[in-house]
C-alpha cells in the first residue's frame, strides 16, 4: 500500500496541543513537587513521562517534544539531588537525563507512527466504502436499462 501523504493530519487540533502540553507539565510538576517530601529523589521522571506519553497520544510528536524541553530543566533543578540548585552534573544525572530524553523520544515517535497508521486505515476504509457505494449505484443504474 502506498504512503498516505495526509497521514500527518491525524490530529486536527494540534495547535491546542502546545497549550495542553504546558498545562500537563505544570500539573506533573505540581503533583511531583507535592510528593517531594515523601519520595525525595526517587522517581524524578515518572510524572513527566506519563504526561509526555499522554500528550504524544492525543496531540502528536511536536507538543510532546515541548513537554520534554520544558520538563528536563524543571526535573534537573527540583528533583535531582541537591534539590533546588544547578551544580556539577555527575554521571548518574547524565544517565538519567539521557534515558529520559531517549525513552520519551522513542515513545513519542512510536505513538506518532501508530496514530498516522490509524488515520491512514480510517481514510482507506472511507475510500473503500465510497467506491463500493459508487459501484452499487452504477450497477443499479445499469440494471434499470
Amino acid at each position: 500500500m502506498s504512503m498516505n501523504l495526509n497521514s500527518k493530519r491525524w490530529c486536527y487540533y494540534k495547535k491546542w496541543g502546545y497549550l495542553f502540553a504546558c498545562i500537563g507539565v505544570f500539573l506533573a510538576f505540581v503533583t511531583r513537587f507535592s510528593l517531594q517530601h515523601l519520595i525525595n529523589g526517587a522517581l524524578p521522571l515518572l510524572f513527566f513521562q506519563i504526561n509526555t506519553v499522554v500528550i504524544a497520544f492525543f496531540f502528536g510528536i511536536g507538543p510532546s517534544m515541548l513537554t520534554v524541553a520544558i520538563s528536563s530543566p524543571l526535573m534537573a533543578y527540583f528533583f535531582l539531588e541537591p534539590f533546588g540548585e544547578f551544580t556539577v552534573i555527575d554521571g548518574r544525572d547524565i544517565n538519567l537525563m539521557i534515558s529520559y530524553v531517549v525513552y520519551t523520544m522513542v515513545s513519542c515517535a512510536v505513538l506518532e507512527w501508530l496514530r498516522r497508521e490509524q488515520y491512514t486505515s480510517r481514510m482507506t476504509i472511507l475510500v473503500a466504502q465510497s467506491r463500493l457505494k459508487l459501484l452499487v449505484e452504477s450497477d443499479q443504474i445499469s440494471r434499470k436499462k
